[in-house]
């Protein structure tokens, strides 16, 4: 598609158009009267404003199975992240590849951050780990940390802490299947009047 109108787009996010013209106006975007916006524009500006046409360089903390499936996940590039380094502290791991990369010792962490300017950490440690590493990293002079692991991380002001967190979606799709009515009424047939 080469144009997109607010009303379609309205439609689709379930907002009125004019909202979406208003929102599209304050990052630059001007449509144009019954032809719309030129999709590519559209995406672009988007890219550019939220910031994924940028490449950010990241470190993973913890080559487990979260970490390891992280590392194998590369969609995270279209949005301009790049696991540029692995590391853990199991002796077993480390000199491994996991995902293309070489798993490093956890004692080098702080180092190859400082040195490589890695803004970002995704940290999947065990949770009697997360607080010390976070001290490292934040040392090291990380600007944002991934937090996957269960642990509430301190850091200093300037540190976004980024959580996520399993068991809130675990506990919303447990509420959802262990109330029948809701169940049934997701599936039920909508009825039209008339």
């Amino acid at each position: 598609m080469e144009t997109i109108t607010s009303a379609r787009l309205g439609e689709a996010l379930e907002v009125d158009p004019s909202q979406v013209r208003k929102d599209f106006a304050a990052i630059g975007l001007m449509g144009m009267s019954r032809i719309g916006y030129d999709a590519c524009e559209v995406c672009s500006t988007i890219r550019r404003v939220v910031g994924f046409d940028l490449s950010y360089p990241a470190a993973l903390v913890g080559a487990g199975m979260l970490g390891s499936a992280i590392l194998g996940y590369t969609e995270f590039e279209r949005y301009g992240f790049r696991v540029v380094a692995a590391f853990d502290r199991d002796p077993f791991k480390v000199g491994r590849r996991i995902g293309g990369r070489t798993i490093m010792p956890s004692t080098e962490l702080g180092g190859f951050v400082e040195k490589h300017h890695i803004p970002l950490a995704i940290l999947t440690t065990p949770a009697e780990a997360a607080q010390e590493l976070t001290d490292t990293l934040v040392a090291a002079g990380v600007a944002a940390i991934w937090n996957f692991t269960s642990v509430r991380l301190t850091v200093p002001p300037g540190v976004l802490v980024r959580n996520e967190r399993f068991t809130a979606g675990l506990a919303e799709i447990a509420y959802h299947l262990s109330r029948p009515e809701l169940s049934e009424a997701a599936h039920a047939p909508t009825s039209r009047m008339t």
